[in-house]
């Protein structure tokens, strides 16, 4: 199996990834490969910690089902507004589109609250806002660099390209609100109510929030290898590499923000898998709900894509990032976690797709637990 990572790695000009594959609630295999800081020399080991970009969006739909199961919140609850969710006037008083008021959980959810990136807004050919943060910050005259909660009082300004619940589009911008959400309702910042109620109850203790610049690194968090320069998120005119402040990680939280290591994510999907075979942190009729496809698009649940095989995935991408998480029906789960996208076209998702399927078929048939790289 090594040899099928590396020819992928070597192919597609990755510098180092981590690799977590369990099987009925066991692991069978970690490996981690290349190089964790190329530049150092640093070999990557499975203790590393990579970005893991928009798998984070099912991070959050973990948290979101795990306060309905508690009561205190309905998938019907209704967000914006006087006596809903989040009803202060930071948001409400950029609300000029009234149909945000008819958002709710469940939209926010599932990429129906009628927000769709595909559509060219301000000059620019696309209307997600966490790609132009500085001009987020112009637009409302915000100190750069950019806040998450300044990115939602953007969308709101702008207004809804549909109606709620009537189609499908994927957005940034909702996870982003639903964490919002998580903050209000539990009185918490929102990785700290992440950490009091799904990972530290499960043990997982080294995924956090990430950060912006290489010099704020976490303790064994990779290098990231980018492909372009953009401006700083910081202002001021700098062209950066754009992993580190082109755009800013640290107001990505809810939906792009998380870093983790392949093993700890794994853990975490064995607590949602919905099998006998592991304890899960969430009760089978609610990992039912948060896998339950919406009737608008029948490859997207509440956080995650799914298929007629049960399988249950996600997959998490920005310079520097490339990452890959799975709960298949048949009872595996797999983490792949990259720290380089050198090629963000269809022919590499196409081939990262492949490979975790293609590593499955090369484990040893007794399915005994092979760990290297530490």
């Amino acid at each position: 199996m090594d040899s099928i990572i590396k020819q992928f790695m070597q192919v597609w000009k990755i510098n180092g990834g981590s690799i977590a594959i369990t099987k009925n609630g066991n692991f069978v295999y970690t490996n981690a490969f290349g190089y964790a800081d190329k530049r150092k020399s640093e070999p990557t080991q499975t203790k590393h910690l990579f970005r893991i970009a928009s798998v984070s969006k099912s991070i959050t739909s973990i948290a979101i089902m795990k306060m309905m199961e508690e009561g205190r919140l309905k998938l019907t609850d209704t967000v914006f507004g006087s006596n809903r969710i989040l009803d202060n006037s930071y948001y409400l008083s950029s609300v000029s589109d009234k149909r945000i008021l008819n958002i709710t959980v469940n939209d926010l959810l599932e990429h129906t609250s009628g927000w769709d990136r595909a559509v060219p807004v301000d000059g620019f050919t696309h209307s997600d806002p966490a790609f132009f943060p500085l001009h987020v910050c112009e637009v409302l005259k915000a100190p750069n660099p950019v806040g998450d909660s300044t990115l939602i009082k953007f969308a709101l300004l702008k207004g809804l390209n549909d109606a709620p619940g009537k189609h499908y589009a994927y957005s940034n911008i909702g996870y982003l609100i639903l964490g919002k959400v998580i903050e209000k309702l539990s009185g918490m910042n929102y990785e700290t109510y992440l950490m009091k109620t799904i990972f530290n109850p499960l043990g997982i203790t080294d995924i956090s929030l990430g950060n912006n610049l290489s010099s704020d690194k976490k303790e064994n968090e990779v290098e990231y290898s980018g492909e372009a320069l953009s401006f700083s998120c910081y202002g001021g005119g700098a062209l950066v590499e754009s992993q580190y402040g082109g755009f800013n990680v640290e107001a990505m939280n809810a939906h792009g923000g998380w870093i983790a290591s392949a093993e700890s994510l794994a853990k975490l999907l064995l607590a949602v898998d919905g099998f006998s075979t592991s304890p899960d942190l969430l009760s089978p009729a609610t990992i039912n709900s948060m896998n339950n496809p919406g009737s608008l698009q029948p490859g997207y649940a509440k956080g995650w894509f799914v298929n007629r095989l049960n399988n249950r995935w996600h997959t998490g991408s920005m310079d520097g990032t490339s990452s890959f998480v799975c709960i298949t029906g048949d009872g595996y789960t797999w983490t792949f976690l990259f720290n380089s996208r050198s090629d963000n076209s269809p022919a590499f998702w196409k081939a990262f797709d492949r490979l975790p399927r293609q590593c499955i078929n090369a484990l040893p048939k007794s399915n005994s637990y092979v760990h290297a790289a530490d």
